[in-house]
This record gives C-alpha cells, sequence and structure tokens, in this order.
C-alpha cells in the first residue's frame, strides 16, 4: 500500500505525499519570486513608501538606512529572479527566507509601533493597482497576516524531498 497524502475513495485517485509536495513547493517558489520580483521593480520605481517606513525606525544608524532604500529593491529583484528560475538554491532559499522573516518582522514592529501609510510593497492602491488592492501595503493586521503566510510559504520550501523521489 503506498504512503497517501489524502485518505481516497472509489471516485478519487489518491494525491501521494511524493507529487503533492514537489508541486506544493515549485508553486510557492515561483509566487514568492514574482511578489519579490513585482515588490523590487515597483521600490525602483519610486522608493518614497519604502524611505518614509524605514524613516520611522529611529534606533537603525542613518548609513544602514541608507543601504537599505538603496540596495532592498536590487536585491528583492535578485532573489526574485533566482527564485522563479530555480538558480542557486541552497543560497537563494534561506535569502528569500531571511527577506520574508525580515518582512513579518517588520510588519509586527510597524503595527505595534503605530506607523502609519504603507511601505510601498505593491503600489498605491489608489493608483488602481490590483496586488495593491488585494495585498495591501499598508501597516496593519493584514499586512502582519500576509507577511506570516509569506514567510510559512518561504518556510514550507524546505521540506525534504522524499527519498523515493530523488
Amino acid at each position: 500500500m503506498t504512503d497517501t497524502f489524502f485518505f481516497s475513495d472509489s471516485y478519487t485517485t489518491p494525491m501521494e505525499k511524493s507529487t503533492f509536495i514537489p508541486i506544493l513547493k515549485i508553486v510557492f517558489r515561483v509566487i514568492l519570486g514574482v511578489l519579490l520580483l513585482i515588490a523590487g521593480y515597483l521600490k525602483v520605481q519610486d522608493n518614497t513608501a519604502l524611505f518614509e517606513s524605514i524613516a520611522y525606525i529611529t534606533w537603525i544608524p542613518l548609513f544602514l538606512k541608507s543601504a537599505i532604500i538603496d540596495t532592498l529593491p536590487w536585491i528583492e529583484i535578485l532573489v526574485g529572479g533566482l527564485l522563479v528560475f530555480n538558480l542557486l538554491g541552497r543560497v537563494v532559499k534561506p535569502a528569500a527566507l531571511m527577506i520574508y522573516f525580515s518582512f513579518f518582522i517588520f510588519a509586527i514592529y510597524g503595527l505595534g509601533a503605530g506607523i502609519e501609510g504603507d511601505c510601498g510593497c505593491f503600489g498605491d492602491p489608489e493608483s488602481g493597482s490590483i496586488l495593491a488592492t488585494l495585498l495591501g501595503s499598508e501597516f496593519g493586521w493584514k499586512m502582519v497576516i500576509r507577511n506570516g503566510l509569506f514567510l510559512t510559504m518561504a518556510a514550507a520550501l524546505f521540506i525534504p524531498a522524499d527519498k523515493r523521489t530523488d
């Protein structure tokens, strides 16, 4: 008897773990990569919201704030592109996990500190951006939940492959 992920009845075929997990990891990797590409691109176009968000963090030295503002969009684009094309996985997956962990912590910090406005991740909702409307970029519980979901997806990239499929 095979190890199944979902129990099946006579009307459906079983979804094997050895098939489901790799597909799920591909879907998560592509979604996370595309999100980083979009967020990075939008920040390269206009980093005003990122600048304003980072300015709220008083305990970060000015030179580090400047480095974050100047490099974060390009790091997002690089890591996002490498994730989408599944290149350098041993380096890129941990980098993506660190990025999404940082975003999650920053969302919690922003909520707790009462940061108003948005991070500029997915554009301005008032501009008609579909991603900004759906995902939101404003600090609050929605951002914490969204970033928690993305962090969980990034962590799922580390689920070990089934030995039978290697």
